[in-house]
């Protein structure tokens, strides 16, 4: 599936359930140096993260894409604003995310 494709596709189901999310689309698929086997690094920041544990809003994302029928090898970050604005201060992959990838 082209890029634009699937980022729309996804950016839709994750922006149903998470109305205020910011989506960014990230790494070797988004850059086109991407494997066969290459996952796709998506990150989405949403107030509805607070409270909630790192590993647990992935998962909740994770679902809402299968849900939707949308399966792959995902590695989804997910951030409150809070989170995110802090992250994307110091070098990391937010900060190279923001460099290279693309928002929705």
């Amino acid at each position: 599936m082209q890029a634009k494709t699937w980022t729309l596709r996804i950016a839709e189901v994750i922006k149903q359930r998470y109305p205020d999310a910011k989506i960014i689309f990230f790494g070797s698929r988004i850059r086109g140096d991407y494997l066969k086997d290459s996952d796709y690094d998506i990150i989405v920041v949403s107030k509805a993260f607070k409270g909630k544990h790192f590993t647990k809003r992935s998962s909740e994302v994770l679902r809402a894409l299968w849900n939707a029928g949308i399966v792959g090898d995902f590695e989804i970050l997910c951030y409150t604003p809070e989170e995110f604005d802090k992250k994307k201060k110091s070098l990391g992959i937010v900060r190279e995310a923001l460099r290279e990838g693309i928002v929705v």
